[in-house]
């Protein structure tokens, strides 16, 4: 097995982990930075995963996949709360919000383009 790809899933399984305590404490930008980190670990290995899994290390394949399913258990809950919130501004309508790219714009309107 390559070092290499070693080392790109002990990275993931090291953010998962830290994912984790960021969920528990309600840490959410540290979650935000971390889903940056994961996907540009997931953006590394994704060409070695076109060449086949057989080299993946297994140990740290499994890891990665409990810890990922557990840090989403983690996340439904405010997930159906955080749609319940959107659900009620929507209804409550001509509501205005900010989008990610910081501007103003309608309730349920795509964020606008830089």
């Amino acid at each position: 097995m390559k070092p290499e790809l070693r080392a790109l899933f002990t990275d993931l399984v090291q953010s998962l982990h830290e994912e984790t305590d960021a969920l528990i404490g309600g840490d959410a930008e540290r979650v935000a930075a971390l889903a940056a980190r994961k996907n540009d670990v997931l953006q590394r290995l994704a060409p070695l995963a076109q060449r086949g899994a057989h080299d993946f290390p297994r140990d740290l394949v499994d890891q990665a996949r409990q810890l990922n399913d557990r840090n989403a258990l983690l996340l439904a809950p405010r997930l159906v709360a955080t749609r319940a919130r959107v659900d009620a501004l929507r209804r409550a309508g001509g509501t205005m919000v900010y989008g990610a790219d910081g501007r103003t714009q309608a309730l349920g309107a795509p964020a606008a383009r830089a």
